[in-house]
């Protein structure tokens, strides 16, 4: 594309762009070489599949076996004594994360979903319901709805931390804000909560490569202001 002021005899442009056409060759292959030269350099990330999966927020650790069996569907097994079986087509590791992500999902159903319905009664909270998400940035959210979503990444967190963050939920159910009322309804079940939101700050880092969702963010169900 050229770009040429107002006014100026676009006639003319086709004899200038010939006459300079080694100059401007020269700069695109020097451009394709440096971009060439910066990808070299920061390679796409390799994503191994893991060995085994530590849990923090349930007190569990998990050997993970990957065993090929005809069945081109990838999924896991879990013998209840710490041991995960990922079958199937083992060889496509995607499927193989999707399948691992999937089995936290089914885990923070089965252990932190109760535990948010017991934290809710214990301090007379209710709620609409609870997902299970992968969100990127939040580690849950509360809707205008009382919706709460809680993110399956919870699971790689220490087990007094994830604790803060359900009260923290259950409390955007009667403030739907962080104002100063809200820091005081969320003390009063979680009178640590200060010192555990700034231990949390580097959190993210404790969750694997292979346990973010490709494609992005979830979308935001429309009309629904959630606070986080």
């Amino acid at each position: 594309m050229v770009v040429a002021p107002a006014g100026y005899d676009l006639q003319k442009i086709p004899a200038i762009v010939e006459e300079k056409r080694a100059w401007i060759e020269g700069h695109l292959r020097r451009f394709a070489a440096t971009a060439a030269q910066a990808a070299a350099a920061d390679p796409e990330p390799v994503v191994a599949l893991p060995g085994t999966i530590d849990l923090p927020a349930l007190e569990e650790s998990w050997r993970v076996a990957y065993e090929a069996t005809r069945t081109r569907r990838v999924g896991v097994l879990s013998d209840g004594a710490g041991r995960l079986t990922v079958y199937g087509d083992v060889h496509d590791e995607a499927a193989c994360r999707a399948a691992l992500r999937l089995w936290l999902h089914r885990r923070t159903r089965e252990e932190i979903v109760p535990w948010l319905d017991r934290l809710a009664d214990e301090g007379g909270f209710s709620f609409g319901e609870a997902l299970i998400r992968g969100q990127r940035t939040r580690w849950a959210s509360c809707s205008a709805k009382g919706r709460i979503n809680l993110s399956f990444k919870l699971l790689f967190l220490e087990r007094d931390w994830v604790r803060c963050v359900l009260w923290h939920e259950l409390c955007h159910t009667r403030v739907m804000n962080h104002s100063p009322r809200f820091w005081a309804l969320l003390e009063r079940f979680e009178p640590e909560s200060r010192a555990i939101r700034k231990a949390m700050r580097e959190a993210w880092r404790r969750v694997p490569a292979w346990a973010e969702e490709p494609g992005g963010l979830p979308r935001r169900e429309k009309g629904e202001a959630k606070k986080g």
